[in-house]
């Protein structure tokens, strides 16, 4: 499930998103099967193995559904699904439960279409008087509407209470949780906005802001909002005394489509030469340096069928799939049979579920095993935030958001570079890159545009702590322009890439590359783009055979408007050097895509190859890094 900003969707109709989830480089074993043992409790003294295929593996608690709640513990079970997962594809986690760190003293905001701060198994865990309604302007948003279930099924995934004898648990079982509805139709206004973000006296204490929703990106979203950059950058550096705030943010669930709003979409022909639909790096939000951008991963260890991925990505966390033939997420829904996503108004997909209504376990449908979507990859991130930050109090959201990047596990490590064959302006035929897959930097770093740095591994990320040296200060870069006199020709169906390079100096290392660019061009869904560092590593910003299609449906202009995106692969390289941007039209043949309406149909939209070259007017660079 991902939460679009005008309506609910569920990714049972995945085709609903409205844009809607290692030690570096080392494969972790995976165990079979869980021993069975009692789960006593730890001190972290122990000389014990607290990987994935540890004996000593087990999780606290006798909350009736945890068993089933693969995404904290992995055993192959199946979720209610009519299949498991493959054992060990979890946060692993158990070795921080054991120990009885599960979130105490963490403020987790949920900004969503609303929280149920009365369901029995989140009760104890909202902050009094902490939440807000903007519709009914009060302290309360727990939603009168059946289908406005989202936010209260990404609240259980972080903070579901533990070992009360219902439900399940969360991710950080203990952490302190607040809602905002700022996702309900009339609410989103950039007052809205700040309060739920961080404003003084109402959310300036939160430590964790998890954003499980976001934009389609069809069109280019240009880089204006200085103010909710402003926001994001004080909140993530100065608030907490300090110690920041994290910004957790769904990529998407847009490989194969994008929403629309309602049940319309819009989805490739075929299927798209393998690559995705909607890149990262489409929506400007996803673009953003504060927001840490999740991918979703299913129980099998694999990319979810429908996640968005790219540059941005920065981890991938739990996500699953639709809960029928594979597992979803067990979590808290909207209480009573009338309401939410077990409402009798919604059809079951899956009539066979066990869960929903039809088990003494959950006779009054307080709970849904349906939950996916990189909206449940980004509340299992912010719980493992959460569980760090409970930790080690006094650890920055930049150095957690570091040692779990170096501590996740490179996961789906075969997943390879896509391949896109095209015939050129010379009627050549020409094979490059689309999307590539896990690669090494110039510092051995891996990186994948699918997982970002790997799935989290809560267990190595506390181990990692024990020993770890804070970064040096967060050095946030000017922008860099390329001052380009004239516009560059993009060749249409070009044999060789248009190039452009911006000489940046200071030896700075990098933690992250932010580009904004103007690109004239009257079919942008044709055009590679790729970004190369000083020591030669190349990440694609945006694949090409995108749903940047907006244009042809009167939905907005063509072109890149000074469009931000987003890399983290250059991560630990130095700064130092030629940074050169290269722009490929991939396309002089006519294509056409589907639009998908509840009022007409499906309709396949033609669009006619670009009458003129591309050109790229301008770019612009920054670094972060120390």
């Amino acid at each position: 499930m991902f939460k679009s900003t005008s309506v609910a969707l569920s990714i049972s109709a995945i085709l609903g998103s409205c844009s809607f989830i290692v030690q570096a480089g080392v494969s972790t074993s995976i165990l079979e099967n869980a021993p069975v043992q009692e789960c006593a409790v730890l001190d972290g003294s122990e000389s014990i193995d607290i990987s994935r295929n540890s004996a000593s593996r087990c999780l606290t608690g006798d909350d009736p559904f945890t068993d089933q709640q693969w995404h904290l513990m992995n055993t192959g079970q199946d979720g209610f699904a009519l299949r498991g997962g493959v054992a060990g594809n979890d946060l692993n986690l158990w070795w921080a439960h054991r120990r009885g760190i599960y979130g105490e003293g963490v403020n987790v905001a949920v900004v969503d279409d609303g929280l149920e701060i009365g369901h029995p198994d989140l009760a104890a865990n909202i902050t009094p008087n902490a939440s807000y309604d903007f519709i009914g302007r009060d302290r309360d948003p727990t939603p009168t509407s059946w289908d406005d279930a989202h936010g209260t099924s990404v609240a259980g995934i972080i903070a579901a209470v533990r070992d009360n004898g219902m439900g399940g648990q969360g991710v950080a079982p203990e952490a302190q949780l607040r809602g905002f509805n700022f996702l309900r139709r009339g609410a989103q206004t950039g007052t809205n906005w700040y309060i739920s973000h961080g404003r003084p006296g109402l959310s300036d204490d939160v430590r964790i802001f998890n954003q499980s929703y976001g934009i389609g990106g069809i069109t280019s979203s240009d880089y204006s909002n200085n103010f909710n950059e402003r926001v994001y950058r004080d909140m993530s550096m100065n608030s907490n005394n300090g110690l920041g705030a994290a910004f957790i943010k769904s990529a998407g669930n847009g490989y194969n489509s994008i929403g629309m709003g309602g049940i319309d979409y819009i989805a490739p022909r075929r299927n798209n030469s393998g690559l995705p639909w909607q890149n990262s790096n489409q929506a400007g939000d996803n673009a953003n340096y504060w927001n840490i951008v999740v991918s979703a991963l299913n129980a099998d260890g694999e990319r979810s069928s429908y996640s968005t991925v790219g540059s941005s990505v920065f981890l991938t966390a739990l996500g699953g799939e639709y809960g029928g033939n594979s597992p979803a997420h067990i979590t808290t829904d909207l209480t009573g049979c009338d309401m939410g996503y077990n409402s009798r108004f919604r059809r079951d997909p899956h009539p066979n579920h066990l869960l929903h209504g039809r088990t003494e376990l959950d006779p009054t449908c307080d709970y849904n095993s349906t939950m996916n979507g990189t909206s449940s990859a980004a509340p299992n991130t912010s719980g493992a935030f959460a569980l760090m930050m409970s930790a080690y109090p006094n650890l920055t959201q930049r150095d957690i958001r570091h040692l779990l990047a170096t501590t996740a596990t490179q996961v789906d490590e075969n997943y390879g570079d896509i391949s896109l064959t095209y015939t050129t302006d010379k009627r050549k035929s020409k094979t490059i890159t689309g999307l590539e897959g896990w690669q090494q930097n110039d510092v051995g770093r891996w990186f994948s545009p699918y997982y970002g740095f790997g799935l989290i591994n809560v267990n190595a990320a506390l181990k990692a702590a024990e020993t770890y040296e804070q970064l040096p200060a967060l050095d946030v870069g000017n922008w860099v322009s390329s001052r380009l006199v004239e516009p560059l020709v993009i060749q249409d169906a070009g044999e060789t890439a248009t190039n452009s390079t911006i000489i940046k100096q200071g030896n700075k290392t990098v933690e992250s590359v932010q580009v904004r660019l103007n690109i004239d061009h009257q079919r942008m869904s044709d055009l590679l783009i790729e970004l190369e560092s000083p020591a030669g590593t190349k990440s694609i910003l945006m694949s090409p055979r995108n749903g940047m299609v907006g244009h042809a449906i009167g939905a907005g202009a063509s072109g890149f408007n000074d469009h931000p995106m987003l890399t983290h692969k250059f991560y630990g390289e130095n700064s130092d050097g030629n940074w050169t941007l290269h722009v490929t039209d991939t396309s002089g043949e006519s294509r056409s895509f589907t639009y998908s309406t509840e009022e007409n149909g499906d309709r396949n939209v033609p669009m006619a190859n670009n009458r003129e070259n591309g050109q790229l007017e301008n770019w612009s660079l920054r670094i972060f890094g120390h």
